[in-house]
């Protein structure tokens, strides 16, 4: 097994939506963690969400395509913070080559905020 870290980095505007897509992975690969950062000062107002997706669309109005990957359990499917960088220790297994991941960013502040996300993976 081979691990890698597909790495996502920008900037969620004020009051605005941004989707972040990662390069089509062409090989099967199962998803082990993921790792948001959140910078002091973002309050929790910065919704991020993890999408495992067929395509490379990444819209700035409305929710990505694809399936959201903490969606099966938890009362939301999103992580927020507040100068912290959260750690998920979450497993997902992806049969098939082909697929892309996405951060999909909700700013619910009057300030712009970084995103700053790496999903780390497993190649066979």
């Amino acid at each position: 097994m081979e691990r890698k870290t597909v790495s996502f980095y920008g900037s969620a505007t004020a009051r605005g939506i941004v989707t972040l897509a990662s390069t089509r992975i062409q090989r099967p690969f199962t998803v082990k963690e993921i790792h948001a950062t959140f910078p002091v000062g973002t309050l929790n107002l910065l919704l991020l969400r993890f999408y495992l997706s067929g395509d490379a669309h990444a819209p700035t109005t409305g929710l990505p395509s694809g399936t959201s990957l903490l969606q099966d359990y938890g009362q939301v499917d999103y992580l927020t913070g507040d100068g912290t960088r959260k750690v998920t220790d979450h497993e997902v297994g992806v049969e098939t080559g082909g697929h892309y991941l996405k951060v999909h960013a909700t700013n619910n502040d009057w300030y712009a905020h970084a995103i700053d996300v790496q999903i780390i993976i497993e190649t066979p």
